[in-house]
């Protein structure tokens, strides 16, 4: 919707301080409800003042009976208003000035008077009748158990107790709205426009939703609109964003529950270890928690990438805003764009439902892409214009929706060799690595293994169902001269199996797993060479991979010559071996 500037007189101060009205035609200011801008001061008369635009800015006109009014310093009767006069009536301040306002405001069949919560709630509570309809309004919502269905409740609602046609949402876009502002204390105005038949439409803010405004499009003309209808309308858009509210809360939790055990690595609130690889993470993790810069994760599968996210989220300004968790891999390319955008009801098959993404139901929290190399090209390129726009739409709407979220995005891929390829786009890859952080592997996180395996079992202990105080001398041993290919979560992986199907107050060797027990590296000071038995071949296999990635600095192609294998053979035993990790 366009906007153009307007001749505007403001409430600057006073009860309804944020009230304007449009100044065209002539219009009336007083307390009564059929003024053109309604004031809750009891010092103004029903019906104060009139004003009407002019070629230099607007006249003032006091009605009859009513007490003059202030400009420039002096009481007067009628006066001439430039741009910046103020008046003052009561104890209420206005102002002449000019601002945007959206085509229709002030036009013909467009606003026709504004007015405040605040204004509304100052006179008599709701009648017994609107009383009544309220009560039926909550047990019509309690009974809806999605946002369709509470919509579709407070619709049939608008239409049998308010004599309504339909009832229109709005979101905005004012995501910093301070929450001490008078527009916050109820002060926010509650806009009335007319149509060309007549009819009155009344749109009432909601605060503490992430809807900005309902629009209850009546069948009622004028002259029938009251005070006790307007309360209706306001208590009504509380009762509902109260509802829709309660709804998406049980839903966030549900995702934060999901997105927790997805991320449950470890309840610890830092990155522990005392190694160099881990102090590096522990000094940048803080740096980047503040800021809001996209983040790029990297490391070998296991290591943590998702817990360093969580750590990102939880120790920066979005704490207390949802964390979602899309795993590209994990998602199929068909329902990908659903999963990240939403979509609305009948968008595609099976589609019973509109349903909000990830990357609207995160609000001002993160979203963490983790597998993103995985992520097919086309939905690459959506994902490259959301993250430059900062909006997007649903499948199935051409609405579009701000991105409030922090993007956060994690691989185990080569990502500069998929550019090369081609299987990445390169855009893409500088849009989200603003900042690389790359979560060093276990193998070189020297001395932290045994602080992590503690803080493990802390973790698990309440939930294995038996008591259980640490590890034996000989476990530790045994999990010290384990390589740990699938990292950390190889690591909690083993520990949860030995706390639970242990039976001692510490857990021993007995209780690790086989592969565990069996592959236990040679002591400190053995002969290299020589390979202690028992010892799996696929764990001789991956030590000897390893040794070749160190070798080629990580390069796999010339891992794999080293290893006098084809690079297609050495890519397929990574994966083997992250899976079974």
């Amino acid at each position: 919707m366009g906007a153009q500037k307007r001749l505007v007189l403001h409430v600057a101060r006073g009860p309804d301080a944020g009230a304007r009205m449009v100044v065209e035609h002539l219009k009336t200011v007083g307390r009564s409800r059929e003024a053109n801008l309604v004031l809750s001061d009891p010092n103004v008369s029903r019906t104060h003042f009139q004003v009407a635009a002019t070629a230099r800015g607007a006249r003032v006109v006091v009605c009859p009976g009513a007490a003059p009014v202030v400009v420039g310093d002096r009481p007067v009767e009628h006066a001439d208003l430039a741009l910046g006069d103020a008046i003052v009536v009561g104890n209420t301040v206005l102002v002449l000035s000019e601002h945007e306002v959206p085509e229709g405001e002030g036009q013909p069949g467009g606003q026709q008077g504004v007015t405040t919560i605040q204004t509304l709630m100052s006179g008599v509570a709701a009648d017994v009748r609107g009383l009544a309809a309220v009560f039926a309004l909550n047990g019509a919502l309690s009974e809806a158990s999605d946002e369709d269905a509470v919509l579709k409740a407070l619709s049939a609602w608008a239409e049998q107790y308010a004599d309504c046609e339909r009832v229109e949402l709005r979101e905005h876009d004012d995501a910093n709205l301070d929450e001490a502002s008078p527009a916050r204390r109820g002060g926010r105005p509650v806009l009335e426009s007319e149509d060309d038949g007549g009819h009155v439409s009344v749109t009432v803010p909601v605060a503490g939703a992430r809807l900005g405004a309902i629009t209850f499009v009546t069948k009622v003309p004028r002259s029938r609109m009251s005070d006790s209808l307007r309360r209706l309308f306001v208590v009504a858009g509380a009762v509902f964003a109260s509802s829709l509210g309660q709804l998406k809360a049980v839903a966030a939790a549900e995702n934060d529950r999901e997105s927790l055990r997805s991320l449950a690595i470890g309840r610890s609130r830092v990155f522990l270890g005392t190694s160099p690889a881990a102090k590096e993470v522990g000094t940048v993790l803080p740096r980047l928690a503040t800021s809001n810069v996209n983040v790029l994760l990297l490391g070998e599968t296991g290591v943590g990438k998702s817990f360093v996210a969580r750590l990102i989220h939880e120790s920066g300004p979005r704490a207390k805003e949802p964390l979602r968790v899309i795993n590209c891999a994990a998602i199929p390319e068909t329902l990908l764009e659903s999963e990240l955008f939403g979509h609305e009801r009948g968008a595609f098959s099976g589609a019973v439902a509109s349903r909000e993404g990830a990357l609207q139901a995160a609000g001002h929290g993160t979203v963490l892409l983790d597998e993103i190399g995985e992520m097919p090209l086309a939905g690459q390129a959506k994902l490259l214009r959301v993250l430059e726009e900062r909006r997007f739409e649903r499948l199935g709407s051409n609405r579009s929706v701000p991105l409030y979220a922090r993007v956060l995005a994690a691989t185990n891929r080569d990502l500069g060799e998929m550019v090369a390829a081609g299987r990445f786009r390169q855009d893409l890859f500088f849009r989200i690595s603003v900042v690389v952080l790359r979560v060093p592997a276990l193998r070189e996180r020297d001395g932290d293994l045994v602080v992590l395996a503690e803080q493990i079992l802390a973790d698990l202990a309440p939930s294995v169902g038996r008591r259980v105080d640490g590890f034996s001398r000989e476990a530790v041993d045994v999990i010290r001269r384990y390589p740990w290919p699938g990292n950390v979560r190889e690591l909690r992986n083993a520990i949860e199996h030995a706390a639970c199907l242990g039976e001692e107050r510490l857990i021993q060797p007995t209780d690790l797993p086989a592969s565990v027990r069996g592959a236990s590296m040679p002591e400190q000071g053995d002969d290299p060479t020589v390979v202690r038995l028992p010892a799996s071949l696929e764990w001789l296999e991956q030590r000897a991979i390893e040794a070749a990635l160190r070798a080629a600095d990580g390069n796999r192609t010339r891992a794999a010559a080293l290893l006098g294998i084809k690079p297609a053979v050495l890519y397929y035993k990574l994966r083997q071996g992250s899976s079974s990790g």
